[in-house]
């Protein structure tokens, strides 16, 4: 076994990095296509209204959590006894930084996705060297 790579492919790995991200803009972009009403958030497009509205989720719920959770969510609303905690503490974390936005970026959208990233690295190399083991 000495000399074995255990690693993902560079390949695969690039793959696995790049793919989440050309799924959502594919979505994203599709989804806008489709839309013949156009919205604004702070003068930037986005796809939703701010309106709050009862049959969708909008920039509304991204700002008032309670409403999207009353009309929006039916598959969670068992586990929110131990969902809001973290939910709750995450958006207070990134509150006491001084710049949320920031933040936000930081942690959502840079460091949590890198570590999601490293484990599936991890877990993928760990199957590998199950099977050479079988």
């Amino acid at each position: 076994m000495a000399g074995t790579n255990t690693y993902p492919s560079l390949r695969l790995k690039l793959l696995l990095a790049v793919a989440p991200f050309l799924i959502m803009i594919l979505v994203n972009e599709g989804v806008r296509q489709s839309q013949t009403e156009h919205f604004e958030y702070f003068n930037v497009p986005v796809l939703n209204s701010k309106e709050a509205l009862r049959d969708k989720c909008s920039w509304h719920c991204h700002d008032n959590t309670a409403y999207c959770k009353k009309y929006h969510v039916e598959l969670a609303k068992k586990h929110f006894d131990w969902i809001d905690p973290v939910y709750f503490g995450i958006i207070k974390l990134l509150m006491s930084t001084g710049n949320y936005g920031l933040a936000n970026l930081v942690f959502l959208v840079l460091l949590w996705p890198l570590l999601m990233y490293w484990l599936l690295l991890r877990a993928i190399r760990n199957r590998q060297l199950l099977k050479r083991m079988t």
